[in-house]
């Protein structure tokens, strides 16, 4: 599969909106594949990986946002988790639920599950959102998210689609500026749904391409201000391995230690495996 990720940053200076549009699909083939994701499961994470770079857009450049979505115990998808820095570097997970775990009964008709957003620097949490997850697209839960919690107006069109083997990742978001006016919020929303309808069409190519597209059938400039590449690349190391531990506890951690012969961490985001013999764990303390 050739990596064609991309993603533009810019505004429409004619109706006052800013854009970000970006195609993910490399990076999240790499994450399902990392974890052998069902087809379910990779659509799910695709469209939260979209979301979290869409809104990472929004923090400045040392910030990194998580959107989670927290399932209730009816379904099989327990959450999903996915990380995002401005520059689209991106790190995303899913959780089954097991099988026994399952409750009976019916989905909620209005909610699903709690949608969170929380913004990170320097690996606190600086800013956080819980919401219901609606029974409704996981767009309208985004677009709602940012109307009730940032009281910003605010379009998101997914394009995620298996075509033969190989994921296509795609979309646009669109917010209002400041000095949007309210015929400006209007025109953009009859614009967005009518691309809701035809994305299939418009994104058919390139995310640049289908820039193009629009901004000749839209009659409005998409003036693109930045360009780069997302990429999946999780940002586990040993030493924030080893401040996980010392945040356990020292009694904890040497139970742990004692009991195992030492204390084993996988990360969930790329797999990989941390191993602290005993003696190295009472040097954490």
């Amino acid at each position: 599969m050739e990596n064609n990720d991309i993603y533009h940053y810019g505004i429409l200076p004619d109706v006052h909106f800013r854009f970000s549009s970006a195609e993910i699909s490399y990076a999240v083939t790499a994450a399902s594949n990392l974890h052998g994701f069902d087809d379910a499961g990779t659509e799910l994470l695709a469209r939260t990986m979209l979301a979290a770079f869409f809104l990472a857009d929004l923090v400045k450049e040392d910030t990194k946002v998580s959107v989670q979505i927290r399932f209730y115990d009816d379904s099989e998808i327990h959450s999903v988790l996915a990380y995002s820095t401005r520059n689209g570097r991106l790190k995303a997970t899913l959780r089954h639920r097991p099988e026994e775990d399952i409750e009976s009964g019916q989905i909620s008709e209005e909610n699903l599950g709690i949608l969170k957003v929380f913004r990170w620097k320097d690996g606190e949490c600086i800013y956080q959102s819980i919401v219901p997850f609606r029974n409704q697209s996981f767009e309208t839960n985004i677009e709602n998210y940012l109307r009730d919690s940032e009281q910003v107006p605010s379009f998101l069109v997914a394009y995620v689609k298996l075509e033969g083997l190989h994921w296509r990742i795609k979309g646009l978001f669109l917010q209002a500026l400041p000095e949007a006016r309210p015929e400006h919020i209007d025109a953009v929303r009859e614009l967005a749904g009518k691309l809701e309808e035809e994305k299939s069409k418009v994104f058919e190519g390139t995310v640049s391409q289908a820039l193009e597209i629009l901004q000749s059938s839209w009659n409005t400039k998409f003036e693109i201000l930045e360009t780069g590449r997302p990429e999946y690349r999780c940002d586990c190391s040993e030493e924030k391995i080893k401040e996980l531990i010392q945040n356990l506890g020292k009694e904890e951690a040497m139970d742990i230690a004692e009991e195992q012969g030492q204390i084993e961490v996988t990360c969930e985001f790329c797999n990989s495996i941390y191993r602290f013999p005993k003696a190295q764990v009472l040097e954490l303390f």
